[in-house]
């Protein structure tokens, strides 16, 4: 991933897109202010493919955020006897 700030304001972050930079070199573009930390969705420019990321542009660094599959439980209380 690259960092690209602009004289906007802003943080261009450019890279890789995991569904086709192989085959066709795509790449993923999300735009930031200078000061944000928070969920940034990216991209692809050639396939259209989103991916999302946890960034902070105060310190440069980005984290990539991939589903994870949760699993319900049921909790089920009980009255105590009384």
């Amino acid at each position: 991933m690259r960092w690209l700030a602009c004289s906007a304001g802003s943080v261009h972050i450019i890279g890789p897109c995991p569904e086709c930079y192989a085959k066709e070199g795509g790449l993923i573009m999300g735009t930031v202010t200078l000061t944000y930390s928070g969920r940034v969705t990216a991209k692809c420019l050639d396939c259209n493919k989103t991916v999302d990321y946890y960034v902070d542009a105060n310190e440069e660094k980005i984290w990539r955020l991939d589903p994870v599959e949760a699993k319900g439980m049921r909790v089920e209380s009980s009255s105590a006897p009384g």
